[in-house]
């Protein structure tokens, strides 16, 4: 269990509901190993520290046998003998996540976790047995999470495109004959989706779901829709068209934005620095530099955090932090408009804002610079930089 993903948001949503379902397609397995482990882990870890936590807060019901703080794994992937070795590593978890702080109101996570949490599946169309045999089943007795694979396993098959015939499957569909059964495809709708939002599906469902469709009717459909959302757009306020790839920090002189926000050279019409935490960069971002400087004699200063994207990133982010905290601060000192942009201003360059933020900010709204800022040393970050980052 990562303390640097606790995933605590799900638990709002899980109070409000009663339960969520969670979906992720995998051909190569009846279960990924996220809802095999991870899951089930992360549910047993928090009701037990859920109970510990009531047992301080002097909650009585946190002793009863009916609190379950069992571990939970579905019997088709995870074997008794692999059930038993994890399920002795749960306390060592419970008492790493309590002792990190790592969850700063415990009262309130009691008072989202009403009931257990628990995880069942469902795969190739079917609920999958948990190891605890003996386990309740009782749905009002849990918060529940259902963890649903729905592409179909074959074990030894080839996994590849077929066609599923509604005749022989004794099904009555608008459809007449069947349809192509793309495995994996059901979490990946940009293979498919033909730029079909949810947003837009929803605002428009009655198209979709009322009339008999053909697939080329179907195909037309979604093309119109789009099409039709895209002229509206054009249509939509400038000012917000120009500024929409980025957003102001407080009262700081600091944005962060899309990888758009950063595109060369219209980008030197907002900022005087950018700092760019991805492995991408566009191939004119230093001529713009140098073309600017020779026209108005201005300077403008960019450098690059050759970072990977989300989950592929495991170490570079960190290791990188400290060049791109100490750029940050040289130009803040300076006065200067800085863009801090990844691909789009939701991952990388949020966690970079976030460190700048918490060293160099006093707590409070709106987010302000310290009386100190101005001489901070920025040799206090020990910055080291084990690589050449493209910089100018």
């Amino acid at each position: 269990m990562s303390l640097k993903r606790l995933n605590l948001p799900l638990l709002e949503v899980l109070h409000r509901f009663g339960g969520c379902f969670l979906v992720d397609s995998s051909v190569r397995k009846v279960l990924p190993d996220s809802f095999s482990r991870t899951i089930p882990i992360w549910c047993c870890v928090l009701n037990r520290i859920v109970r510990r936590y009531r047992v301080e807060l002097g909650e009585v019901d946190a002793l009863d046998v009916e609190w379950d703080v069992e571990l939970h794994t579905p019997a088709c992937i995870v074997s008794e003998e692999e059930h038993e070795q994890i399920s002795q590593l749960i306390d060592s978890r419970v008492e790493l996540l309590y002792q990190s702080k790592a969850i700063v109101e415990p009262r309130r996570l009691a008072q989202l976790v009403i009931k257990p949490l628990r995880a069942v599946w469902i795969a190739n169309g079917s609920f999958q047995n948990d190891t605890e045999i003996a386990s309740s089943t009782k749905k009002d007795q849990y918060l529940t999470i259902i963890c649903c694979n729905p592409s179909t396993y074959k074990e030894g098959g080839k996994n590849h495109v077929q066609w599923i015939d509604n005749k022989c499957k004794g099904i009555t569909s608008s459809t007449e004959h069947g349809y192509y059964y793309t495995p994996g495809a059901a979490d990946d709708d940009a293979t498919w989706g033909r730029r079909l939002s949810p947003e837009l599906f929803w605002t428009n469902p009655q198209l979709f779901l009322v009339p008999p469709l053909t697939d080329d009717d179907v195909d037309g459909l979604i093309d119109s829709l789009v099409q039709q959302h895209q002229s509206d757009s054009i249509f939509s306020d400038d000012l917000h068209s120009r500024h929409h790839n980025m957003n102001k920090i407080g009262h700081l002189n600091l944005w962060i934005g899309s990888r758009t926000a950063g595109r060369p050279p219209d980008c030197w019409d907002n900022f005087d620095a950018i700092l760019n935490a991805t492995e991408n960069e566009y191939p004119a971002i230093l001529d713009s530099i140098s073309e600017l400087h020779t026209k108005s004699q201005r300077s403008c200063f960019y450098l690059q955090l050759p970072v990977a994207e989300g989950k592929r990133d495991k170490t570079e982010l960190e290791r990188w932090m400290p060049v791109g905290l100490t750029y940050l601060i040289l130009h803040m000192q300076q006065g200067r408009r800085v863009l801090v942009h990844c691909a789009q201003g939701k991952d990388r360059s949020v966690g970079v804002v976030l460190a700048f933020v918490a060293i160099v900010c006093p707590l409070g709204y709106p987010l302000r610079l310290s009386e100190e800022f101005d001489s901070f040393d920025v040799g206090s970050l020990h910055a080291t930089n084990e690589g050449d980052g493209k910089s100018e």
